[in-house]
């Protein structure tokens, strides 16, 4: 065998093993649009950031808000505020992701609870309302999260309250059936209609008795909207003529009916640093915010930003009816209320409207932590390729050290019989 032959096999060897270490990732694609068209809801994912509520162990996906039951029975151990955590595939693995890189997370040690987030949504009223959920539930003695030991009947639920009442025991409250499967992706659905402009849309765990782990795992919110079906205007029947005409009486002269007045809207961005939904002394404006006005057709009308400065700033000459008012953040602020308004506009009258939003930039998601540290969730299994390559760059040094030694020896030898 020829120098030249020898070293292009060698060559050709480095080459495919080089090409089976070369790391291949495993890309998670967003849920479509196509899964949940016309979606009302924001970051129904959870792919837009998350942020801490009062405590670092109450991190919340931005736009949702946290709610739960307080008591009775904390000191035995039921009905606590559970920890919300960001669910990180590039930390935690993909064993809780459904799509995209996250998943909020929620879940006690030891204890249980009656809790989840909520989202209030402003839609038409008498509109069909349509919401459906993903969520993995482990309930579990044992720190494997591939087991289920002795569960805590952990069930789930989606709900819509149609007044868009925050009370999670109203019996306004339209709710799913409970599911109870553990470590699989379980699909929610439910329906109501809108009895009023703005509804609210609840996710919710319960889980029954105290185990190590109570956690849920939610993904890919979907909340679909469908107007009402105006009604049919009923076609006039022909009046018949009649027969004698009486003699026509002097009619007065019409007065001319005076044209209302138009009324205005005037609106501002406060720092609500308390997160109560009110305007306390102390907190400022909030510049770089950005506030739309719309007709009752959802046609922008007017767009402004806000300067922290020259608020509140008021639209003008607006006939009477219902106006949406629509609110975007600065840079790193997240909403303490709804981002978007239905205002009544009467003659003459000028309405105010103040939104309230608090600093908390996305913070890098954390480990969670626990009394009893939730283990790293095994990933997902890859194609074939992927375990191949996987398996090959684990012992990739000890491979190329002795491909190495080969290739020197055979070439030593090659050229002493030479």
């Amino acid at each position: 065998m020829s120098v030249r032959r020898l070293i292009s096999t060698v060559t050709m060897i480095c080459l495919i093993i080089w090409l089976l270490l070369w790391p291949i990732p495993a890309l998670a694609e967003p849920a479509t649009q196509e899964e949940c068209p016309g979606n009302a809801l924001l970051n129904p994912g959870f792919e837009e950031g998350f942020s801490e509520r009062g405590a670092g162990e109450v991190s919340v996906a931005n736009g949702w808000f946290p709610w739960w039951q307080d008591g009775p029975g904390q000191d035995e151990g039921y009905y606590r505020r559970p920890e919300y955590k960001p669910e990180d595939a590039s930390r935690y693995g993909r064993r809780r992701i459904r799509s995209g890189n996250f998943a909020q997370k929620f879940f006690n040690t030891f204890s249980t609870h009656n809790a989840g987030i909520l989202q209030q949504v402003q839609v038409p009223v008498e509109s069909t309302l349509t919401l459906s959920a993903w969520v993995q539930a482990w309930s579990s003695q044992h720190h494997d999260p591939g087991t289920v030991v002795e569960p805590g009947n952990y069930r789930v639920y989606v709900g819509i309250d149609p007044t868009g009442g925050t009370d999670w025991s109203s019996p306004n409250v339209v709710w799913s059936e409970p599911r109870m499967e553990y470590n699989t992706w379980i699909h929610l659905q439910i329906q109501a209609k809108a009895k009023a402009g703005t509804i609210t849309v609840f996710l919710r765990g319960h889980p029954e008795f105290r185990t190590q782990f109570n956690d849920s795992y939610w993904e890919d919110i979907c909340l679909t909207v469908q107007r009402p079906t105006p009604r049919p205007t009923s076609t006039p029947t022909d009046t018949p003529t009649p027969t004698v005409s009486p003699t026509p009486t002097v009619s007065p002269t019409a007065t001319s009916t005076p044209t209302p007045a138009p009324g205005s809207i005037c609106v501002s961005v406060y720092e609500d640093r308390n997160g109560n939904g009110q305007r306390d002394e102390g907190e400022n404006l909030v510049s770089a915010a950005v506030i739309s006005l719309l007709d009752s057709n959802r046609v922008e009308l007017e767009k402004y930003t806000t300067d922290g400065v020259n608020e509140p700033h008021c639209f003008h000459e607006l006939a009477a009816g219902e106006y949406y008012l629509q609110r975007q953040n600065a840079p790193g602020y997240v909403s303490t209320d709804p981002d978007e308004l239905v205002v009544a506009v009467a003659p003459g009258e000028s309405t105010d409207v103040a939104f309230g939003a608090k600093f908390a930039p996305t913070p890098t998601a954390t480990a969670t932590a626990t009394a009893t540290p939730t283990p790293t969730a095994t990933p997902t299994p890859r194609p074939i390729l992927h375990r191949v390559g996987s398996t090959i760059y684990g012992v990739s040094g000890i491979i190329l050290a002795a491909l190495a030694l080969l290739i020197t020896a055979g070439l030593s030898l090659l050229r002493k019989r030479l």
